[in-house]
């Protein structure tokens, strides 16, 4: 199923198309022929750069297709908006092509992408408005995964965390390996609203 790169600029969509394959991609440029041509599950670029993009017109787009919100002036507030209204992904429209490949794969993988400042703090909002719980999944996991948790809990990075717990970055990525294995998630946001 090829990608679709909703943007006016040849420009950007020639950046998205090198670092996708331009075999994969098929640049729409007006929300009526996206509409038309649009299958379920599709991905979806969004140049947030182009007249009248707006979160809030997106929500049935975005329920029928895997939308990726992208902004030449990434803003966290204007990620949220997106997220909220439905998109899996939000991101600098001139990320690297490493990046965008990385975004691409993760959204088309079933997950959601945000940078890292972004989901810091979807993770802080979510736990300071998620119920504490019954705290059932602590015989689930070990006293490091439950600092782990709490760590993210405070929409610490890995890095943070590694520094906080003096543990090496990769040890913290492998506790949070192992927690979203026992808890059937695939990242930290999924884990968090688990765990409750």
């Amino acid at each position: 199923m090829k990608i679709v790169l909703f943007t006016l600029s040849e420009a950007l969509a020639d950046t998205w198309r090198a670092a996708l394959g331009a075999e994969r991609c098929w640049r729409v440029a007006d929300t009526a022929t996206l509409a038309a041509g649009l299958q379920p599950g599709q991905t979806v670029l969004v140049d947030l750069a182009m007249p009248g993009v707006d979160a809030a017109d997106w929500p049935v787009l975005c329920a029928r297709a895997r939308v990726v919100a992208l902004s030449s002036v990434p803003d966290n507030a204007e990620g949220v908006a997106w997220l909220g209204r439905g998109a899996a992904g939000y991101a600098h429209a001139y990320s690297t092509e490493d990046v965008l490949r990385q975004v691409v794969a993760t959204v088309e993988g079933g997950a959601s992408w945000v940078g890292r400042e972004l989901l810091a703090q979807l993770c802080r909002q979510l736990a300071g408005r998620l119920p504490a719980g019954d705290g059932a999944w602590r015989d689930k996991v070990t006293a490091r995964e439950a600092e782990v948790v709490a760590a993210l809990r405070r929409g610490l990075s890995n890095k943070e965390i590694a520094r906080e717990l003096e543990i090496a970055e990769r040890t913290v990525k492998a506790h949070l390996s192992h927690l979203f294995e026992k808890f059937g998630v695939e990242d930290r946001l999924q884990l968090l609203i688990k765990l409750g």
